[in-house]
């Protein structure tokens, strides 16, 4: 469980420094040394990082600045397995590969939510025509759940000539 960190190593003109390079920033823009597991005071991921490394042995030093990991190397190591203990920094089970933790869980049981009954009102007299007869609403221009609305009476036009209050020139 987890996500692993890509690591690239980078190694320099120095036999006993190594470098890596990772996917994600660890200090922000800071920088973060530590020569022995007493300079490791803090739980941070930079920390714990650092702690396992120092733990793992061979190594007398490591340098964090944002995304770049330079480990200092002692005694004629060469730095095998120190990859892999960058790329496992965030996964709970650093044996199993990414998701075969899910896999191993025990399932539990899905618990169907109970969905409140539908209660459907009667219809009123002209909703049940327009229900039945949707063209009906459409030559009204109204929609399919609203009742026709009675037309006003209409007003007389004073721009029609034939109306008989409208004078004639």
């Amino acid at each position: 469980m987890g996500q692993s960190v890509n690591v690239v190593a980078k190694h320099s003109s120095n036999p006993e420094i190594l470098r890596f390079e990772i996917n994600r920033s660890l200090t922000g823009m800071g920088h973060e040394r530590y020569r022995s597991l007493d300079d490791i005071v803090l739980d941070r991921p930079v920390d714990r990082l650092a702690r396992r490394l120092i733990e793992h042995g061979g190594v007398d030093g490591v340098h964090v600045n944002s995304s770049v990991i330079t480990v200092d190397l002692g005694g004629g190591y060469v730095g095998e397995g120190l990859q892999q203990i960058i790329e496992d920094l965030f996964r709970f089970y650093p044996d199993a590969p990414d998701g075969a933790a899910d896999a191993d869980a025990p399932a539990e049981p899905e618990v169907a939510a109970e969905e409140p009954p539908v209660v459907q009102e009667p219809l009123a007299d002209d909703e049940a025509e327009l229900r039945e007869a949707p063209e009906a609403a459409a030559a009204t221009g109204s929609s399919e759940f609203e009742a026709p609305a009675e037309a006003p009476a209409e007003a007389p036009d004073p721009d029609r000539p034939d109306d008989e209050t409208t004078p004639v020139d």
